[in-house]
């Protein structure tokens, strides 16, 4: 015998309006569809309390023989409850994006009896963009699809209007936009986008929340859009982010250190490489220069490159998948995302930079054997092919660390790469050697000589705070490390001395003034194979990041790095 539970009249209406599968089409009106679903997705619950809710609407139309006068007259009585307004806006939401015969009609209609001034409106539109855009397609579409031209359509009207709160829409819309894309169907998107913030300036101005987010949007979209047939919409973003910098320079400065990294992948177009050099000489001693780079960039910034299914499955990978049996899902999330193409390696950065600075998991999951986030890093790293990629992998894995400031920027953000290090010693040497041997460069050579020290002064101010909150007991894993080639390990003493205890072989003040004194090459030097090429060692390692080390790694299945997974998939 069960309990009887006393369920409010109200909610017995909802539950019994929730269940009604009223037509043919189990509650959708005959024809339309909000989300284009597979056979083995299961129902949505938005698209069918929508579609319900259509059917009311059309049943007003259809009563009041499509009178004008009658079907307003009808609406306005039936919003006069809070949940009989909820139930209008679904409908007529549902009619604008489903029924393109009719969406100007409805459009008209929700702008009549709107009694919040869009709120509720604009918080279903922000979940239908943030959570169901990629699904008003169908997967694999070489062009947009009308639902996702109708809700395009529809946020131009509201921006047109002045809706407040439709900012949010669109910040979830650029989400959508995915780097290392040039599909059309994401080229549609960023095209609709800009086309709507480019001709409504003056509402993009007075959104102080959303101009940071723009700016780091399309000048990151921009360096994909390098091949010739796309210079029209890169010189359109180009001139976006230009005016952005020049007319709201206090709200772009807010995106700090990491807008100076996107900054220098499209220093060279016209339009940007103007701006940069403004940027580069706007101060005596690069004194402003220093002040953005010593800002942490804010986590939804670096958020906002990974679109909501993507992150979603990255996170998944790190916080449910076991060490050992991550390989299927990183070939998975390869192919999906398609890392593996030469336009998709320029998302690789953003999925390290989301790691590194956004990604933060309690010691639960880290005392825990889930994948890691250095072992996610250092799987990114892999799937990178070309020099370029490889170069700028490496500079957004330690790029806090050049300006790392004790109190102010946290030892999260540079743990991965600490543990990257020294945990691939000594089975895959190849990998802690070329990446000791980039950090000791880039500490040299980005800055260039005005910066040299502050670069210098961040490395080491990062590896001391690894050592001091026990991410690492010491560098000495890597300084007496036999397997490394001398010369990077009194390098590595020099840099990091005092940092390598236990390790039997102490820093000469020979070796310290010969490294202080070496430098050369010009500041800020671009992120290009020539420029980011590590400095020559007498064992350099072959073949890449993933190459055996012929420093003494052990050959055979026992080198196998610990980033390729399992050798055989985990079973569902």
């Amino acid at each position: 015998v069960g309990l009887r539970v006393r369920v409010p009249a109200g909610r017995r209406r909802e539950q019994a309006r929730m269940s009604a599968t009223p037509g043919p089409a189990g509650g959708k009106a005959p024809g339309m569809r909000l989300l284009y679903l597979t056979e083995i997705d299961e129902a949505d619950e938005l698209e069918h309390v929508w579609a319900i809710d259509f059917r009311e609407l059309e049943q007003v139309l259809t009563d009041a023989a499509d009178n004008d006068t009658i079907v307003q007259s009808e609406l306005h009585e039936k919003c006069q409850t809070a949940q009989g307004h909820s139930r209008m806006t679904n409908a007529l939401l549902y009619g604008i994006i489903c029924d393109r015969t009719r969406g100007k009609e409805f459009t008209r209609y929700l702008t009549l009896v709107v009694k919040d001034q869009f709120a509720y409106c604009c918080k279903q539109l922000h979940r239908l963009a943030l959570e169901k855009f990629p699904k008003m397609n169908d997967r694999g579409a070489v062009q947009n699809s009308p639902q996702q031209n109708s809700l395009l359509g529809l946020v131009k009207e509201l921006v047109t209007l002045n809706v407040s709160g439709v900012d949010k829409v669109c910040l979830a819309l650029m989400r959508q936009i995915q780097g290392g894309n040039v599909s059309q169907t994401n080229r549609w998107l960023c095209k609709y986008m800009l086309e709507i913030l480019v001709n409504n300036k003056a509402w993009l101005y007075a959104q102080p929340a959303l101009i940071p987010q723009v700016f780091y949007t399309f000048a990151r979209i921009a360096a994909d859009h390098s091949d010739p047939k796309y210079e029209k919409m890169r010189r359109q973003e180009a001139q976006l982010c230009c005016d952005l910098w020049r007319e709201k320079v206090v709200e772009c400065r807010g995106l700090g250190r990491d807008v100076v990294r996107v900054m220098q992948d499209v220093s060279r177009i016209p339009e940007f490489e103007a701006l940069w050099n403004d940027i580069l000489d706007d101060s005596k001693a690069c004194g402003d220069l220093m002040d953005l780079l010593s800002v942490k960039t804010p986590p939804a910034v670096l958020a906002s490159r990974l679109t909501p299914d993507m992150e979603a499955q990255l996170m998944f990978i790190m916080g449910h998948v076991k060490m050992g049996e991550q390989a299927r899902y990183q070939k998975w999330f390869m192919t999906r995302w398609g890392l593996s193409s030469p336009e998709g390696e320029s998302l690789i950065a953003d999925l390290v930079r989301f790691i590194c600075c956004v990604y933060h998991p309690p010691n639960e999951v880290i005392r825990s054997n889930v994948v890691q986030r250095w072992a996610a890093v250092g799987w990114l790293l892999k799937c990178a092919k070309t020099a370029t990629c490889i170069a700028n992998i490496k500079l957004a894995i330690f790029y806090d660390w050049i300006f790392f400031t004790p109190r102010l920027d946290s030892v999260m953000n540079v743990e991965p790469a600490a543990l990257l290090i020294t945990r691939s010693i000594p089975k895959w040497l190849d990998i802690a050697v070329d990446l000791t041997e980039f950090m000791l460069a880039v500490a040299d050579e980005w800055g260039g000589a005005a910066l040299q020290a502050r670069c210098r002064k961040g490395i080491f101010n990062a590896a001391a705070e690894c050592v001091n909150r026990r991410v690492i007991q010491s560098w000495a894993q890597v300084s007496a490390c036999p397997q490394i080639n001398p010369a990077l390990r009194t390098r590595l003493r020099a840099q990091l001395k005092g940092l390598c205890k236990g390790d039997p072989d102490p820093v000469s003040q020979e070796d310290t003034d010969l490294y202080a004194s070496s430098h050369h090459g010009p500041p800020f030097p671009p992120v290009t194979p020539a420029a980011s090429s590590r400095p020559e060692s007498p064992n350099p390692p072959a073949g890449g990041a993933g190459a055996a080390s012929p420093g003494g790694a052990e050959k055979g299945p026992s080198s196998r790095s610990p980033f390729d997974g399992a050798s055989t998939p985990p079973t569902a």
